[in-house]
């Protein structure tokens, strides 16, 4: 159910962007550069300080001022503010969406970066070209670009410069998930603020510190993200900058509402739902209203919400605001069926359930099959409430088959990318060394007879040149075998990742048993995942999750052998590769599982946390089955369905699938959607063991 609805995704308009621009564009330098017009920078600002009020202004005072002002000439004295001139330009054009207009200045920009050396200007450019790659929701392809402009923005004096490359890598690492990266970058970004004082300083701090607040809210550290936004809410009414006031009061109560402060939470809101009136943010007001309901929802406090929420529908209609409107009748519903309106209010819901079917992803369409099942138990509709259950069960099976794989798929592009990267560079560095060495056979050639002390120095230098190619060649594999490491491992635990899984059923189906009889020593697959992880996090702090990972990866790597693998799978989940494992040694090698990691609980910082597991085992091959019918991808979804029944079922636990009772034809379907099932219609053989007591 969309209890909260566009609280932090802050989707980046065009307005936002440019606003970004324009905040992230002013600095100047406070001495004079060569390379810079005085007459052309002052026009610029000019620009920037018109398109913070008046977008459509600001363009054609650009486009006027790009038509008398701009040189194509790479070699003019002026470059630094030629460029700038130019990427302001191609980065109008882009967000009017004028695609090939934009592409063929960003083309030129490109062309200037191949004939300068300057850290400024190549600064600008790449930084401008990851923009255009950033805006096409190329994310992967504008990481990998980050890499050179890292390189250049280190030697970057500008602080105008270095404060929009740094804000725009944030945003970039951010978007990415690569969250240290990008608080680093901010980090940068202020640090370049701090060499400025003129009208826009306070802004610019405002808008980097508002962009660290939604970093900690990704990383879900609500203290500091909580602390960090009320600052901004004081200096935006301090400094009146309170057109900023509805996003951050949006931001805020949903950092309270996470915190479960929902007194607080509605506080925010009320204040979030004035300040959007006053600015004329009817869209704004509209999440507001039904934040606020959804938090009466939350305190059951049914009569509040329906009356804000009714208030909400009726404006949604007039703004012919069909998303949010959908939103409002999904809430609107939910309550009709718990103050007894059973079927017009099921009604409802399934009508907005079907336009969000249709509208929106199904990682944000499943979450409401939970809050739907809800309103079947109440009003008695059990038969429903189980289908509802096992619908969205196998939808998160498929949303989690879909972004393994899609995970997999991005971290072998960029694999492959940066690989065909380094290749590219051995071939021009192999090139440069033959070419020099033909130079130096003609010279020989030519000067064997009068000059042989030459031909002794040449070789001197030729054997020089050697060791130095052999020594760069030395270091190149090792980066290579270090690369090749890392990519295989997690940096947090040290412990193998999902590439390293990948790699290891290559080889196995190469050179290992993939036949259907079924072997008194089999391999095994069994998934783990930490009991109550968020609430770990939410009371003791990430940095205390991320001691219990790297704890728990220890105590496993004790108990399994030097030929299994020890995964982590992602978040707070394990997996273990077991490598001839014997179907009777299953259940004493589960309980030895659970009990290390439940028996002892973790101690950091002076806390002592308990900590149990729940999982799902199954054998590779399964019940005899050839692994062309029941391949290791499919094994491994039946032990992710087991996992759910350990979790679903109390926790602290092991659901091992040992066998079949059926033949597999017959029970294929249902190992596939609906392993619950399999196990009411008897068709498996399934043992549970049971973690110690936590004490």
């Amino acid at each position: 159910m969309f209890l909260y609805s566009a609280l932090c995704g802050f989707s980046l308009t065009r307005l936002s962007c440019l606003l970004l621009v324009v905040l992230s564009l002013t600095l100047c330098p406070a001495i004079a550069q060569s390379s810079l017009d005085p007459e052309l920078e002052q026009q610029l600002d000019k620009y920037l300080v018109l398109a913070r009020d008046d977008v459509e202004a600001a363009d054609e005072f650009l486009d006027v001022l790009f038509n008398s002002h701009y040189k194509d000439e790479t070699d003019s004295d002026n470059i630094a503010s030629q460029v700038r001139l130019l990427s302001y330009q191609a980065s109008a054009l882009l967000y009017q969406q004028q695609q090939a207009q934009a592409d063929a200045l960003l083309k030129k920009l490109l062309l200037i970066a191949q004939r300068s050396n300057d850290p400024d200007v190549l600064s600008e450019i790449y930084a401008t070209e990851i923009e255009f790659t950033f805006y096409q929701r190329e994310i992967s392809a504008a990481v990998i670009k980050a890499d050179r402009l890292e390189m250049f923005l280190e030697q970057a004096s500008l602080p105008r410069v270095r404060y929009y490359a740094h804000n725009l890598l944030g945003r970039l690492f951010r978007a990415d998930g690569q969250y240290e990266s990008a608080l680093q970058h901010f980090t940068s970004a202020l640090d370049a603020v701090i060499a400025t004082d003129d009208q826009f300083t306070l802004r610019r701090r405002s808008i980097l510190n508002y962009l660290i607040a939604q970093v900690y809210a990704d990383l879900k550290q609500w203290p500091e993200a909580k602390v960090l936004t009320e600052e901004l809410i004081a200096d935006a009414i301090k400094y009146q900058f309170t057109r900023f006031l509805p996003d951050l009061y949006l931001m805020l109560g949903f950092i309270v509402a996470e915190q479960k402060d929902l007194s607080a939470a509605i506080t925010i809101n009320q204040l979030g739902l004035a300040a959007a009136k006053e600015h004329d943010r009817p869209n704004v007001e509209l999440t507001f209203q039904n934040n606020l309901g959804s938090i009466y929802i939350q305190q059951e406090n049914y009569n509040a919400a329906k009356q804000v929420l009714e208030t909400a529908a009726t404006r949604a209609g007039e703004l012919s605001d069909e998303y949010n409107g959908q939103i409002i009748a999904f809430n609107l519903g939910y309550i009709d069926v718990m103050t007894g309106e059973h079927n017009s209010g099921l009604a409802n819901m399934l009508i907005a359930l079907d336009y969000f079917k249709n509208n929106e992803t199904k990682a944000q369409y499943e979450p409401m099959l939970e809050w739907l099942a809800r309103a079947y138990e109440k009003a008695g509709l059990y038969q429903l409430q189980a289908q509802t259950l096992l619908q969205q069960l196998e939808l998160r099976a498929e949303i989690l088959t879909s972004e393994r794989e899609k995970s997999v798929n991005e971290l072998q592009n960029r694999y492959d990318t940066k690989a065909k990267s380094q290749l590219i560079t051995i071939l021009e560095q192999e090139n440069n060394l033959k070419a020099q060495l033909l130079d130096n056979q003609k010279l020989q050639q030519q000067l064997t007879a009068l000059f042989a002390l030459v031909l002794i120095f040449a070789a001197v230098l030729l054997y020089q040149l050697y060791r130095k190619v052999r020594q760069s060649n030395r270091k190149l594999r090792e980066a290579n075998k270090q690369l090749e490491f890392q990519s295989l491992r997690d940096p947090l635990t040290g412990l193998f990742n999902r590439r390293a899984l990948q790699e290891q059923m290559q080889r196995r189906a190469k050179y290992g048993r993939r036949q259907s009889d079924a072997t008194p020593h089999a391999n095994g697959f069994l998934l783990l995942d930490i009991d109550y992880f968020k609430k770990i996090n939410d009371n003791h702090g990430h940095a205390a999750g991320d001691e219990v990972l790297k704890q728990l990866s220890d105590r496993l790597t004790q108990v399994c052998r030097e030929q299994d693998l020890v995964i982590r799978w992602g978040g707070e989940e394990f997996l273990l590769y077991l490598d001839n494992i014997i179907p009777e040694q299953v259940a004493g090698f589960c309980q030895r599982i659970l009990e290390v990691i439940a028996s002892e609980p973790i101690v950091c910082d002076g806390n002592t946390i308990a900590v149990s597991t729940s999982g799902g085992f199954i054998h590779l091959p399964f019940a005899g089955i050839d692994e062309s019918e029941l391949n290791w991808e499919r094994a491994l979804q039946i032990a992710d369905m087991a996992l759910y029944l350990s979790k679903v079922n109390g926790r602290n636990q092991i659901y091992a699938i040992t066998g079949l009772r059926c033949d597999y034809a017959t029970a294929n379907e249902a190992l596939t959607t609906d392993l619950q099932g399999a196990i009411r219609q008897n068709m498996v053989d399934y043992i549970t063991i049971k973690g110690p007591q936590l004490t």
